[in-house]
């Protein structure tokens, strides 16, 4: 899975919509929407609930999106560390 892929996952958990998202990110709506269902698919579940109106976790992928979070922050710092 590439870096960039779980930033949409997690910056999606927070906005919680996916135009935000991709503004935040300075991408497409639906590289966003892209990202998700390549990360479905691979998981084999359904990470959020959707319909035109909203966007939720679902319950199970509450606590991925910590697990995430903490991965995402270490490969930061790792990516920032000198050579």
């Amino acid at each position: 899975m590439e870096l960039r892929d779980i930033e949409i996952f997690l910056t999606l958990c927070e906005e919680l919509h996916f135009g935000r998202t991709a503004e935040r990110l300075h991408v497409t709506p639906a590289r966003v929407s892209q990202a998700i269902k390549k990360q479905e698919r691979r998981v084999g579940a359904a990470l959020f609930e959707r319909d035109n109106r909203r966007v939720a976790l679902t319950p199970s992928d509450s606590s991925s999106s910590m697990t995430s979070s903490r991965c995402t922050a270490g490969c930061s710092t790792a990516s920032n560390a000198p050579p």
